[in-house]
């Protein structure tokens, strides 16, 4: 059907892209290299055990591991990592619970000292054991700053309460909006104070509680409330949010509205949709219903749904999204065949989380054929590529196979949002012509 995993492999590491992809992967198993979301160890030009152990989620998705990521890498201290499930997305080591009996994420530890929990605490802690000339201090250390910087912690308490209610909670809407808009006028305010785009003079622990969950209003209000943030009322809030955009650490942890649009209900409870709204029809496109992930793809831009200020174009989306295919596609290929396998006995409530799903190998062969198509269509011209005809008694399990991988690409998990839209795509063309 198509080159196989050898040729593929060679394919994409010989595009530039690719093979400064795999040097960088290569980096990062030495715990040099760039931020990202699946390092397990970061060492910053350091060598020797790191002090800090890091657990945070698997999948990258928990808005208050997200925070301690950024401290961290913002920081630069050297750290490992212990991967952890959340609740609704797995079962918790036992080894996890012996240190953390009730299992909360994010924890930290430092010098074998004891587990510390809650995302501000370990950042304030943080802050603290690492500072001097090696580490910037990231919350303020003047009075005036301090004072400031707690009144604004408070205005993200009530921030985040408006946005439960206008989405959560199913509460009046209009009155639930005008109380989300009124606070969202009164952060904007808040970040004009200084001419930095930052709520102080840089960046500080004060960003860093804000932009996790306000990354995630911008998609869970575009989603349910037909509301949307980026690009419109709040111009401070959208230069903010380019200066994390142009940030390597921020952007090794950010999202997609996709992902958002799944992963948020189950950690904060099921979203409402508000009726006649734009809701109905952006959901459709978050959720490619209407033909938005269909090739061929229009080029992302700062105007979209779903606005995208910087990326490598979508060229290095495609070899990105290629190379981690390549690098990982025998586990790939399984996990596509739980699609039209059996369903895990024990049920998780997160849609994009199945972990005890039986596969069906029987479409290990065939699901192998078609994703090294994908591949080659990612690296080269799809166009000039025939998607082969399936037996006819094999077809829907192929399709479902595929369908299924294709519904649980996770940004960042899985990779950026521009790579994982053209997987989806390139997915959705097999899935139609096979």
């Amino acid at each position: 059907m198509s080159a196989g995993w050898d040729t593929l492999d060679a394919t994409v590491k010989a595009t530039a892209f690719g093979s400064a992809l795999h040097n960088e992967f290569a980096l990062r198993k030495q715990g040099q290299g760039s931020p990202h979301a699946n390092n397990d160890l970061r060492l910053f030009g350091t060598t020797g055990e790191p002090r800090l152990t890091f657990y945070k989620d698997s999948a990258s998705w928990c808005v208050y591991c997200f925070k301690c990521f950024l401290l961290l890498e913002e920081k630069q201290i050297p750290y490992k990592v212990e991967k952890i499930n959340m609740r609704s997305y797995g079962d918790k080591p036992e080894s996890f619970l012996r240190l953390v009996p009730n299992g909360i994420l994010p924890a930290i530890r430092i010098d074998n000292g004891p587990v510390q929990l809650d995302s501000v605490p370990i950042m304030m802690t943080i802050d603290k054991t690492f500072s001097g000339p090696a580490h910037k201090p990231m919350w303020p250390t003047n009075a005036q700053d301090q004072q400031r910087a707690t009144r604004l912690m408070g205005l993200e308490r009530t921030l985040f309460g408006d946005w439960c209610n206008l989405v959560f909670r199913g509460s009046s809407g209009n009155l639930a909006q005008r109380r989300f808009e009124q606070t969202m006028d009164e952060v904007n305010r808040e970040l004009e104070v200084t001419p930095s785009p930052w709520f102080l003079a840089d960046i500080s622990i004060v960003d860093l509680q804000y932009v996790s969950h306000i990354e995630r209003m911008c998609a869970s209000c575009v989603f349910w409330s037909g509301l949307r943030i980026r690009g419109t009322r709040w111009p401070a809030i959208e230069r903010w949010l380019q200066a994390f955009e142009a940030r390597p650490s921020y952007m090794a942890i950010k999202s997609d509205y996709y992902t958002d649009a799944l992963d948020i209900p189950p950690q904060y409870g099921p979203g409402y949709t508000v009726p006649n709204s734009p809701a109905q029809e952006w959901q459709r496109t978050i959720l490619g219903e209407d033909g938005s992930w269909d090739l061929p793809l229009k080029p992302l831009s700062a105007s979209d749904l779903e606005p995208v200020v910087s990326y490598a174009g979508e060229e290095a989306a495609k070899i990105e999204a290629a190379y981690k295919l390549v690098i990982n596609h025998a586990n790939i290929v399984k996990f596509a065949c739980r699609g039209p396998g059996k369903p895990g006995r024990k049920q998780f409530q997160a849609p994009l989380a199945d972990p005890y799903a039986t596969p069906d190998l029987s479409y290990e062969s065939e699901v192998d054929g078609y994703l090294r198509l994908a591949t080659e269509a990612l690296a080269g011209d799809y166009t000039s590529l025939t998607v082969h005809k399936a037996a006819a008694e094999k077809r829907e399990g192929i399709q479902l196979s595929l369908i299924y991988l294709r519904d649980r690409i996770g940004v960042p998990r899985d990779m950026s949002y521009p790579a994982a839209r053209q997987l989806r795509a390139h997915l959705n063309w097999l899935i139609k012509g096979c």
